[in-house]
């Protein structure tokens, strides 16, 4: 029974912090937008994040997902 409480309070905490903030660090870039050539002498835009250094997180993701298959049935 605990374990089922503790789940439950982690996804609803875990929902809230995708509510509050929708984006992450990039984490091929670590936040930096910038990514180094192999040689390590060049910059340039992180590709997997288009240079903003930020990344949606999975469950605000999911919730979009969620969101629009609902506002595609009404």
């Amino acid at each position: 029974m605990e374990f089922y409480v503790l789940a439950a309070t982690a996804l609803l905490v875990y929902a809230l912090a995708c509510w509050w903030w929708p984006f992450a660090n990039c984490g091929r870039c670590e936040g930096s937008g910038k990514r180094r050539s192999p040689t390590g002498r060049r910059f340039g835009k992180c590709r997997r994040c288009k240079g903003s250094g930020m990344r949606l997180r999975h469950g605000r993701r999911a919730w979009n997902a969620l969101h629009s298959t609902h506002e595609g049935s009404k």
